[in-house]
């Protein structure tokens, strides 16, 4: 633990490499390495028609059913991705090649489940324009392209046991102190970050100490990270690579004792000095314990709490076992999110420090 308490790494620079590295060269010679260019409005700024196919009941995970039908003007050829933000439990996202300039209708499919019988407005976004439109999820849908302008969606909502809705905020302390550091925030931004390869959209945590989180999750219980495989808001290795991995984190519907790991990840370096060895990473995930008794930290009690173990694993270069390099249990409450971490021996703890403000 002391070399956990020696580490506050700061993710933003990762984060910057990572978004660098996501940016497409040129199309040249006719070929689709580029980023397609084009809009989701008119020469006005008009938004053009959205159409909102399929059916949308709440606590029934979306199909291949559900979709919305866009109208997008390609500047330039390439790869896009097309997303909304996640709202009432729901998001819709595509990626393809744009073969072809000008006007074409593109599907975009629904994701994840609804939570509640309302009307649902999305946000659509596409090379720096986005539109409006709107699900109804008591019965069928329904919806059409409207406004145009700033402001990002909301993720998440009440109910959650990891909730993301932008402008979402908890205070933290660390006990003991790491260094000078006792409390510290975290808040949901209004951006949004869209991995390569990956279906999920993530939601940016952004702390007082300018370090960055991002998390997910499917709509079906399913809480994701886009991370090393350390625990939140503490880092363990002195050295990773400059992409990070996604993988679920918590899953509300796992039953006691269930287990699940991370794929491999690294190179990373652990020690230091004549010491510190390279080799891969990963975390193994038990559900200990769900909604047993009620939780107190920060002097309130929390309902609704279920108890994850992370097994921070490590597989030095040469070696053919894993070893556990530290193990810690994580409380997520229904509503609020994560509401403390016990970490390792001596114990290293990440509090909740007062109720939080969810959005």
């Amino acid at each position: 633990m002391k070399k956990l308490k020696s580490q506050l790494a700061i993710l933003f620079s990762l984060f910057c490499l990572f978004m660098a590295c996501t940016k497409e060269l040129s199309l040249e010679n006719g070929g689709f390495t580029g980023s397609a260019t084009g809009e989701l409005v008119d020469s006005l700024g008009n938004c053009k028609n959205i159409t909102v196919r399929g059916t949308y009941v709440v606590d029934t995970a979306l199909t291949n059913n559900n979709f919305i039908l866009v109208n997008v003007n390609f500047t330039a050829t390439g790869k896009y991705n097309i997303s909304s933000d996640t709202v009432n439990g729901m998001w819709f996202v595509d990626s393809g090649f744009a073969i072809s300039l000008g006007p074409t209708e593109i599907k975009v499919n629904g994701k994840g489940t609804p939570i509640l019988g309302k009307a649902a407005n999305f946000k659509l976004f596409f090379n720096n324009t986005q539109c409006s439109f709107t699900i109804n999820a008591s019965g069928s849908g329904g919806g059409s392209g409207g406004g145009s302008g700033g402001g990002g969606g909301s993720t998440g909502s009440k109910g959650d046991y990891f909730p993301t809705t932008s402008g979402s905020s908890w205070t933290y302390q660390y006990l003991p102190k790491l260094g000078n550091v006792d409390t510290f925030n975290v808040t949901v931004a209004v951006q949004q970050v869209v991995v390569p390869n990956d279906t999920l959209v993530y939601s940016k945590f952004g702390t007082s100490l300018q370090d960055t989180f991002y998390f997910s999750k499917d709509g079906k219980g399913t809480y994701y990270t886009y991370s090393t495989v350390d625990f939140d808001y503490t880092f363990l290795f002195d050295s990773i690579p400059n992409a990070f991995i996604g993988y679920p984190f918590l899953k509300e519907n796992a039953i006691v004792n269930e287990t699940w790991e991370t794929i491999p990840y690294g190179k990373v370096r652990y020690g230091t000095g004549t010491t510190a060895k390279r080799g891969m990473a990963k975390a193994v995930f038990k559900v200990i314990s769900k909604n047993t008794s009620p939780y107190t930290v920060g002097g309130n009690i929390y309902q609704n709490v279920i108890n994850i173990e992370r097994d921070i694993q490590f597989l030095a270069d040469g070696t053919t076992a894993y070893v556990s390099l530290l193990k810690g249990n994580s409380f997520y409450a229904k509503d609020y999110g994560l509401i403390d971490q016990v970490i390792g021996t001596p114990i290293q703890k990440v509090s909740l420090f007062k109720i939080p403000s969810i959005k």
